[in-house]
C-alpha cells in the first residue's frame, strides 16, 4: 500500500532525477552515477513520470498511477533503483561498470567566468584536470561517445584553438552556456556520436550489470548523499 511517506519518497526521488536531466546541481553527477549512467534524456522521461506519478497519488488516482508504474517499469526503473541501492550500500558499495568515452564541460568555482571544453577515451573522472587547493573543478555537462578522438575532431572545427587548450568565456548573461551545450549535442548528435546508456539495452534483454569492486571506486559518503532511505521506500512499494 502507498502510504504518505512513499509519496515524500516519490518527490525526492523524482528531484534526483530532475538533477541528472537538467545537469543543474554540483553533485548532479554523482547522483547519474549512484543511478548507473542513465542518459540525461532517459532521466528526463523518468522524471516526467514520477512527476505525473506523485500528481496522481496525491490524488488518489491508484489505476493511473500503476499505468504510470508499467511505463516505468519499460524503462527499467527497478533495476535502476536497484543500481543506486547496490552503489549506497555502506556495507559494501558495488557500481556498475562506468562505460569510456566523454566529452564534458569542465568549471571551477575559482574562475566562474569560463569554461573548458575537454575528451577522453576514458572515464568520466578523466575529464576534470587535478586542481589544488579548495577550488576543484567539477562538471556542468558530459556526453558518453562512441569515439572520443572523432568526437574531439568534429568539435575542434566548431571551438578552434578553445577545445582543452584555452578555457572558453561565458558571456555575462546565462543562455551563453545553454548555447554552448546545444552546439555540442547538436554536432554529437550529427556524427552519430553520442553512446546510449546502458539502461537502454534493458528494454530487448535485461541488462547484464557488470559490477566493480569497491576499491576501484569513488567510496560511498552517507553524509554526502542520504537519499537511500527513499529510494528503498520506492523500491519497495514499486516492487510489491
Amino acid at each position: 500500500m502507498w502510504t504518505y511517506d512513499n509519496y515524500q519518497a516519490l518527490v525526492a526521488v523524482k528531484d534526483m532525477f530532475q538533477k541528472i536531466r537538467c545537469e543543474n546541481a554540483f553533485d548532479w553527477f554523482t547522483v547519474c552515477r549512484l543511478f548507473g549512467m542513465p542518459s540525461g534524456k532517459l532521466a528526463g522521461r523518468i522524471q516526467r513520470m514520477l512527476r505525473d506519478g506523485t500528481e496522481a497519488l496525491r490524488q488518489g488516482a491508484i489505476t493511473k498511477l500503476d499505468a504510470i508504474l508499467d511505463r516505468l517499469d519499460d524503462d527499467a526503473f527497478g533495476d535502476i533503483l536497484d543500481a543506486y541501492l547496490a552503489a549506497t550500500n555502506p556495507a559494501s558499495p558495488q557500481f556498475l561498470e562506468e562505460p569510456y568515452g566523454w566529452v564534458g564541460l569542465v568549471w571551477s568555482s575559482s574562475r566562474s567566468d569560463e569554461i573548458m571544453i575537454r575528451s577522453t577515451a576514458g572515464r568520466a573522472h578523466a575529464l576534470t584536470p587535478d586542481a589544488a587547493g579548495r577550488n576543484p573543478y567539477g562538471l556542468l555537462a558530459a556526453w558518453n561517445v562512441s569515439d572520443a578522438h572523432l568526437a574531439r575532431e568534429e568539435l575542434g572545427e566548431l571551438f578552434y584553438h578553445a577545445l582543452e587548450l584555452e578555457p572558453v568565456r561565458l558571456r555575462k548573461f546565462g543562455s551563453h552556456l545553454l548555447e554552448i551545450k546545444q552546439d555540442i549535442e547538436t554536432v554529437l548528435l550529427r556524427g552519430n556520436l553520442l553512446a546510449l546508456s546502458p539502461w537502454h539495452e534493458v528494454k530487448a534483454s535485461r541488462y547484464e550489470q557488470r559490477w566493480v569492486e569497491p576499491s576501484e571506486t569513488v567510496p560511498y559518503e552517507p553524509s554526502s548523499m542520504d537519499f537511500a532511505s527513499h529510494v528503498t521506500k520506492i523500491f519497495t512499494a514499486f516492487r510489491k
